[in-house]
């Protein structure tokens, strides 16, 4: 299983991501987590997220993102091959 750690930027929800160049093709999004940085008057936060694969390369979320957030998606990559 794959784990990548990326600033999306401020996306609306369901709205394409694409993957960091270099990263490994999708082949099943495991799960996700957006961790919020504070602005100021709210303090920093973990968001609960979706995230639905759209191509090898690019997926959505459920939630909009801010300029504020690390997206953690977990993903097998193509290829990839998991022990029980």
């Amino acid at each position: 299983m794959r784990t990548v750690v990326f600033a999306p930027g401020a996306k609306s929800a369901d709205t394409n991501i694409d993957l960091p160049a270099g990263s490994p093709s999708i082949a099943e999004v495991k799960n996700a987590e957006i961790f919020r940085g504070s602005d100021g008057t709210n303090a920093a936060t973990k968001v609960d997220v979706t995230a639905t694969k759209v191509d090898a390369n690019t997926i959505k979320l459920d939630v909009a993102t801010t300029d504020r957030d690390l997206l953690v998606l977990r993903y097998v990559a193509v290829g990839e091959v998991l022990q029980p």
